[in-house]
């Protein structure tokens, strides 16, 4: 969770549904995670996850026109970084070596933004890791913690947004099979609880 401001829910989802507006062009697939999907009734920042479209820009080559592709959305946030509608927000980094300072993020992989005097923070990822990230950043951050800490008695880990058995990947590409996999029942996100937390699966051999 980003530090931010007070916004009230309503106000939240106004704003971030404006948001997705301006990115559903670049994206095959967008929604909003975190505290405003949990439904608070004060969020702090807006959270989104995206899959970007990959477009096909024509360039000239030594033998003729060539095509490259194209990542729509960092176009997208690109245009609207330059037009002033987004702006980049400077946030911790937390080195290796325990130190700490403060930088922009504009990662393929994240993005430090503000949209609308709101903080927001844009994660970007892929069809077969959507189910994992987009549960992850739906949260809550202490939900998040017990359920990666306790798959680990069914032989499931969960790394770089993938959830893992035995050391080999499995495709998550939504929610449902991300809490399949990890042998937890479904809660809608506003139920999700440490409390809630009930995975019981018999260990795979």
């Amino acid at each position: 969770m980003s530090a931010g401001v007070d916004v009230p829910l309503a106000t939240a989802d106004l704003v971030a549904a404006d948001l997705l507006d301006l990115l559903v062009p670049g994206c095959s697939r967008i929604q909003i995670a975190g505290s405003v999907r949990r439904r608070k009734a004060i969020v702090h920042d807006i959270e989104i996850v995206a899959i970007p479209r990959i477009g096909q820009r024509v360039k000239a080559g030594l033998f003729g026109d060539e095509t490259e592709p194209v990542n729509m959305l960092e176009e997208e946030v690109t245009d609207h970084l330059v037009a002033g509608t987004l702006s980049l927000r400077p946030v911790e980094n937390h080195r290796a070596d325990g130190s700490v300072d403060v930088q922009e993020k504009n990662g393929p992989a994240f993005k430090a933004l503000v949209f609308d005097g709101i903080p927001v923070d844009l994660f970007i990822t892929d069809v077969d890791r959507w189910g994992c990230i987009f549960a992850l950043r739906t949260g809550p951050g202490d939900w998040n913690v017990r359920l990666v800490m306790d798959c680990k008695r069914i032989n499931r880990r969960v790394a770089e947004g993938r959830v893992l058995h035995l050391g080999k990947p499995v495709p998550t590409p939504e929610e449902t099979d991300f809490f399949r996999e990890l042998g937890q029942p479904w809660l809608e996100p506003w139920e999700r609880s440490v409390e809630r937390i009930a995975i019981d699966w018999p260990v795979p051999t």
